[in-house]
């Protein structure tokens, strides 16, 4: 037995339609799709494409909850303020 590594090579072939028809699908799954987002973005085999697609999806999840935090706070603080004037909407 020799001591060479094995290289691991990334899928870069064009993913097929029913490939991403079912890549969509178990992305509507609630908590499957975010398993299934996380798998993929961080492997390091499988296809190029899909990771690059988990990862982009992430980025705007993660930047979509921020901005809900933020509108929260900050409508949540007028209304905290807005009641203590008295004042209604």
């Amino acid at each position: 037995m020799t001591g060479t590594p094995q290289v691991q090579t990334r899928d870069t072939a064009p993913m097929t339609i029913g490939d991403w028809i079912i890549t969509m699908i178990l992305l509507y799954i609630p908590i499957v799709g975010l398993i299934c987002l996380l798998y993929w973005a961080l492997s390091s085999t499988g296809n190029v494409n899909r990771r690059n697609f988990s990862i982009a999806a992430l980025i705007i999840s993660i930047v979509a909850m921020a901005l809900v935090v933020i509108g929260l706070v900050f409508f949540g603080g007028m209304a905290a303020i807005m009641s203590e004037h008295g004042t209604q909407l």
